[in-house]
């Protein structure tokens, strides 16, 4: 059998703001998984980049996340998915929590 493992995803588009600790982007954060999430951009930092990340979940909640880019497209093709791969360095127990509203809540 073989073959590499994927996580389980759930897409939702919420807003997100990252940074490097230097620069400060927004964009929208879509596929999410228990390990990880792809964050739209047309500004994505390089695989390695540590970040601190923003989830804006509604308008009286923000959770804070860390993690470190795995993978990063972008091209010239608005319609393409451009953005980043980012690894969550520390699951904490709100994050948890967020997963498992948004699993439950299809």
């Amino acid at each position: 059998m073989g073959g590499e493992h994927r996580a389980i995803r759930k897409i939702k588009r919420i807003s997100i703001t990252f940074t490097d600790g230097n620069v400060e982007h927004q964009g929208t954060s879509s596929d999410f998984s228990f390990t990880g999430l792809f964050i739209r951009t047309r500004k994505p930092f390089p695989p390695g980049t540590k970040l601190n990340m923003i989830l804006e979940i509604d308008k009286d909640k923000d959770l804070l996340i860390t993690g470190t880019v795995m993978r990063a497209t972008k091209t010239r093709v608005v319609d393409f998915k451009n953005g980043m791969g980012v690894k969550i360095s520390s699951i904490t127990e709100e994050y948890k929590d967020f997963l498992k509203d948004l699993f439950v809540n299809k």
